[in-house]
């Protein structure tokens, strides 16, 4: 659930006209969640643009009484969206009430709901029956990034970062990342999360992660033409999305591949993050020699020793298990993780704009056996599950 650190941007609306959802939650003045009904669609729209769209916990408890309001009139309504305000989705979770949830006892009740909420609204967009779409303009980090992966249609466009920067913050990659990434195909979900990685358009479709590129000029015409569809199904849905999409152009803006093609860095991840343990990873990527892959092992130091173990860890879990299974152990996980020293250093580094000093500084000084497996998977198992329906 990692963040981008809270900075001004114009606040620039959509130009359409706002109504209320039928049966969603009171609007406020100023809400963080913005619910427009056009025709039988919804769009909900991050409404937190002074800080980036970052997920306050008034719009998480917003965004999931609304996706659950949906569901409730799922006869009345054909299509959800989901989008920010101006130009960025989102910047992640609010760094300053992990801080003070992880610090300080009194705010832990705190903390705990809006990880709560976090995972009621992952369960619920990814589950419903009501075909969505998720517009990935601009930055989207974290629960943002955690949301796009579950919806039936993920629409990047030339703005498009979508980042997934949790082991650099001293946490683990969660949000539904570990049943989304490890099921992409060579391992490219490791890659991103181990490096938390930045992605771009042509990264996020060439991998599978976004299913159209549309660009950001032409978003609004597509919504409003979306909206004006009567019942579509699914297979509609893809096929008029495909009428705004256009062909990446050739453009070094459009990723972060380092100078090599898709076809070979992916080649190149899938030879190297084959392995099991990061030290193998590392290991592989130095005797591979490239530029790019000497760039992602550095980037792996980065992050925390133990976040990135427990990251691959997860991922490796992950992957035989069900949708709803990974969100619990995910939820079980962030209960341990709240306590660990690295979550702390991690987020007080990024608000103090300084390098985090890790607990444990060296991969070699993290036991696979003793402080992931039995401090943090074995410590998680008997903790009681979230009921991911409330």
């Amino acid at each position: 659930m990692a963040l981008v650190k809270h900075y001004n941007i114009a606040k620039c609306l959509s130009h359409i006209q706002r109504k209320r959802l039928y049966h969603a939650p009171p609007q406020l003045s100023n809400p963080a969640l913005l619910n427009e009904k056009m025709n039988r669609s919804v769009i909900m729209t991050f409404n937190n643009p002074r800080y980036l769209n970052a997920m306050s916990p008034e719009m998480l408890s917003l965004l999931n009484s609304s996706l659950k309001a949906c569901e409730e009139n799922k006869d009345n309504i054909d299509m959800v969206f989901l989008r920010g305000t101006g130009n960025v989705m989102s910047s992640g979770g609010d760094i300053k009430m992990f801080i003070e949830g992880a610090k300080n006892p009194k705010n832990r009740e705190r903390l705990h709901k809006y990880i709560d909420d976090a995972y009621r609204a992952l369960y619920r967009s990814k589950t419903t029956s009501i075909p969505n779409i998720s517009i990935m303009n601009g930055l989207a980090v974290g629960i943002a990034a955690g949301i796009c992966f579950g919806t039936n249609f993920r629409v990047a466009t030339e703005k498009t970062a979508l980042m997934m920067p949790e082991t650099r913050i001293g946490h683990f990659c969660d949000v539904s990342s570990c049943y989304h990434l490890s099921r992409l195909d060579g391992y490219y979900g490791r890659y991103l999360a181990l490096c938390a990685e930045r992605s771009k358009a042509e990264d996020l479709k060439h991998c599978g992660i976004a299913t159209h590129f549309v660009p950001s000029g032409r978003v609004d015409d597509m919504v409003h033409h979306l909206t004006t569809l009567e019942s579509p199904s699914v297979d509609v849905i893809d096929q008029e999305l495909d009428k705004f999409t256009e062909a990446l152009p050739t453009d070094p803006r459009l990723t972060t591949s380092n100078g090599i093609s898709q076809q070979e860095k992916h080649q190149v991840v899938e030879h190297c993050f084959k392995f099991d343990t990061v030290e193998e990873i590392i290991d592989a990527l130095e005797q591979e020699g490239s530029k790019f892959s000497l760039s992602a092992r550095d980037k792996i130091l980065l992050g925390s020793p133990s976040a990135v173990k427990i990251t691959l860890e997860l991922y490796r879990r992950a992957s035989c298990l069900s949708y709803t299974d990974c969100l619990l152990l995910e939820r079980k996980l962030w209960s341990i993780d709240m306590d660990a020293p690295d979550f702390v250093e991690g987020c007080m580094s990024m608000l103090e704009k300084r390098s985090p000093v890790w607990f444990q500084q060296q991969l070699d000084q993290v036991d696979l056996k003793v402080d992931i497996h039995t401090k943090r998977f074995d410590a998680a198992e008997p903790l009681e599950p979230i009921d991911l329906r409330v």
